[in-house]
């Protein structure tokens, strides 16, 4: 609206220039003034509205990605889940005619399965056998502990196992004479040579399929037809998970003990983790071990309580690490940092600087010191250094040491790895002071490797329980590794003698 700047009637005002109404200003400029205003409000509203519809074309646009964010998302997950989805998933996911098909004539879902009439899938129940074993009632009643076990004037009760025996196919029946303990009236058995009670299958071959699994790598559903032409054996991908769950469970006093005996160690103890896959998140697999034990730990977090959980509070060996900031709050004796990490990221960053320059010289200087620490230890170890040339060796380490964190670098990268080495600077020359520690980190990337290899064959696990069996199967087969045993030997062992026999054999020198 425009306001005139002076009314043309009769009766005009004397005092427009002077008004004393408006604190002695004139009315003209007042109203010249207010014309001015209302034309850049109008100006601003314009502008306003310009910017409200540029907002709202781009919060538009923004959930339009978000949208498309999330399908992506979706999609890598199902891609991700899809080897691996159970039946009862795929019938959630599919469609609704499929569902509708799958209802009986009540509405209600059908069960899994073949359908009516069709034969279901059973074991042939072997019609000859190779050997037959007698087995004589227990003493004492496994369930309850009593002594209070008579026989009974029975028939005894027959078994057949199939099993990998010296490895041939052999099918064993097992004889138990019927047995009654009085205490907890309950029939009781104890188990054969070589036998799994209630099982058609026996150790060997459950012991020679974890194996193919967990060490070699080979997917669930690939094992049973590895087996089935080796050995002509056939059994089902869901089996191979029952054989798993049961080892786990026999294992776990086994790997309790292997992180007892980490945990009490006075000399290195080396660590890693890596990322893992589970149900399309993300986990790791941790590893703490040395030249006789080995530890694997399965947990959804990164956090540096997974360490401290598995070496305790009052751990006084040598931690052996990467430069990695979860290992920071570890209580240890002492604490030797990678060097090969060190040549590593000097080795990529040295391409990002000019080679004339002082950074690059900076980090041939770091390679340098790394190759020579890594040289003294080797020549140490095998008793090629000594004297006075090793102490002349200790000396330039520590010089370089010194000069290489108070060298003048200008590049960011050069600045950040110089970071590095002062935040870790009492912890580079561990290794000179206790022959026993590896300056690098080598021995716990060796031992997690297969875990690395695994994941891009079967990308990951789809349940914790999953991820933390093959943690404790791994356990025991690299520790037996260590000891000069086979994996698949430990594995039979646990399925057929008590945990403290097993643990004898694992830690005795094959």
């Amino acid at each position: 609206m425009s306001i005139p700047i002076y009314p043309n009637h009769e009766h005009a005002c004397p005092n427009v220039g002077n008004c004393p109404h408006l604190g002695g200003a004139s009315a003209i400029s007042v109203a010249m003034a207010a014309n001015q205003s209302e034309g850049t409000r109008e100006s601003s509203l314009r502008q306003i509205r310009l910017l409200e519809t540029r907002n709202s074309e781009l919060l538009s646009d923004v959930v339009s990605l978000q949208e498309q964010l999330e399908r992506v998302k979706l999609e890598l997950k199902i891609e991700r889940q899809n080897k691996f989805a159970t039946n009862e998933q795929s019938d959630d996911d599919a469609k609704p005619e499929l569902q509708e098909a799958n209802q009986d004539d009540s509405g209600r879902k059908a069960k899994r399965g073949a359908p009516v009439g069709h034969p279901g899938w059973f074991r042939k129940t072997p019609q000859e056998y190779d050997w037959d074993i007698d087995v004589k009632a227990p003493r004492v009643c496994p369930c309850c502990a009593s002594r209070q076990v008579i026989l009974l004037d029975a028939d005894p009760l027959e078994h057949l196992q199939e099993d990998i025996v010296d490895g041939q196919f052999r099918v064993v029946l097992y004889r138990h004479v019927v047995a009654k303990c009085i205490a907890c009236d309950t029939l009781v058995q104890k188990a054969g040579p070589g036998e799994v009670l209630g099982s058609r299958i026996g150790p060997g071959l459950r012991s020679k399929a974890i194996y193919l699994r967990n060490v070699i790598g080979i997917t669930y559903r690939k094992v049973p037809r590895a087996i089935e032409e080796l050995f002509g054996i056939t059994f089902t991908a869901a089996a191979l998970i029952g054989f798993e769950k049961a080892l786990a469970k026999l294992a776990e006093p086994v790997v309790d003990d292997i992180a007892k005996k980490l945990a009490s160690t006075d000399g290195p103890v080396y660590a890693d983790e890596t990322y893992w896959t589970l149900d399309g998140d993300r986990a790791y697999f941790w590893v703490h071990g040395n030249e006789q034990f080995i530890h694997f730990t399965f947990e959804t977090t990164r956090a540096g309580f997974v360490s401290r959980d598995v070496l305790g509070p009052d751990f006084c060996g040598t931690l052996v690490t990467d430069c990695y900031g979860g290992y920071n709050a570890q209580v240890a004796g002492a604490k030797q940092k990678c060097l090969a990490h060190l040549a590593r990221t000097s080795r990529d960053w040295q391409k990002l600087v000019a080679p004339e320059s002082a950074d690059y010289q900076f980090f041939e200087d770091v390679k340098q010191f790394v190759q020579r620490g890594t040289r003294l230890h080797r020549r140490r170890k095998a008793g090629k250094l000594k004297g006075a040339a090793l102490e002349s060796e200790i000396l330039w380490l520590r010089n370089e040491l010194e000069r290489l964190s108070l060298t003048d670098v200008e590049d960011e990268k050069a600045i950040q790895l110089q970071g590095r080495i002062l935040r870790h600077l009492s912890e580079w020359l561990v290794f000179i002071d206790d022959p026993r520690v590896s300056p690098t980190n080598n021995l716990a990337e060796r031992a997690i490797r297969p875990l690395v290899v695994l994941r891009k064959i079967c990308f990951g696990s789809r349940s914790r329980e999953g991820g933390e069996r093959m943690a404790d199967l791994m356990s025991v087969a690299e520790t037996a590794r260590r000891h000069g045993h086979r994996a698949s030997d430990i594995y039979y062992g646990l399925f057929t003698r008590p945990p403290d026999e097993v643990l004898r054999s694992l830690y005795a020198p094959a």
